[in-house]
């Protein structure tokens, strides 16, 4: 990923369009991920238009070559070349719904002129796997959750019980609230403590302590995969504080029709 800056009104960078909304007839507002300087965002003139030249770098989930021009109050995009628009995910509606989720969720920590290099990775490389079918949406849905939470400082405490320093039992108790856990003997369910079984924890362990390179090496069985999505989802909601209309949607198409 390359980012330079060019005096103090431009701003050459890549990025990952997070989210975008329409303005007027043919001009789009859009939020994109830099590594360098965090969340941009910026009005994209005419981007609507089917012959302009930046209507597909500026779309949805678009990994573009950006020059950003700072205007009195707000940049503008000057240029935007597409890098990698992730054409997979639009076969699969599962995968593309959970990238969207997923670009929601990163944005709500991806800080403002600051670094985030870790985060816009995270989401480039789970996105990338979702649109090549190599991992399955709730195992990639999950994935981001835990890791990107770590990144923006909710990182849980897995590496033993915090009442008795039990490394690991067949069944222990994950506190959403905490991000901690503790082993049978010492926890109980209730609405803040999730039981999951070892190979949950060892999978969470996994997830927000290994290597970046390392932490999409795993396999889960398909019970622990849910046991996992279950987890994970709640204890992203409860600390982003938020309602996520694009979670909402996901969720639905599990819903059978009537």
């Amino acid at each position: 990923m390359v980012t330079t800056e060019v005096g103090d009104l431009h701003i050459i960078t890549d990025g990952l369009v997070i989210k975008e909304q329409n303005v007027g007839e043919s001009d789009r507002l859009i939020t994109v991920l830099t590594s360098k300087y965090g969340v941009i965002r910026a009005f994209a003139t005419g981007a609507k238009s089917i012959k302009n030249k930046n209507l597909a770098g500026t779309q949805l989930l678009a990994y573009s070559d950006f020059v950003f021009y700072k205007g009195k109050d707000a940049y503008n995009v000057n240029s935007a070349i597409e890098k990698e628009v992730f054409f997979g995910l639009r076969s699969d509606i599962d995968n593309l719904s959970t990238a969207f989720y997923l670009a929601d969720l990163v944005g709500e920590f991806a800080p403002e002129t600051a670094d985030s290099e870790e985060l816009l990775k995270l989401l480039l490389n789970s996105i990338y796997l979702l649109s090549k079918k190599k991992k399955t949406a709730p195992f990639i849905k999950s994935l981001v959750e835990l890791r990107a939470l770590s990144i923006a400082g909710y990182m849980p405490d897995l590496v033993a019980c915090s009442k008795c320093g039990e490394f690991e039992a067949e069944t222990v108790y994950f506190n959403i609230k905490s991000g901690t856990f503790c082993c049978a003997g010492c926890g109980h369910p209730d609405l803040s403590q999730y039981p999951i079984s070892i190979s949950t924890l060892t999978a969470m362990r996994h997830i927000i302590y290994s290597d970046a390179k390392k932490i999409y090496d795993f396999e889960l069985t398909p019970d622990a995969e849910k046991e996992l999505a279950t987890v994970a989802e709640a204890f992203a909601l409860e600390h982003t504080g938020r309602h996520f209309k694009t979670l909402d949607f996901l969720k639905s198409l599990s819903i059978p029709s009537i």
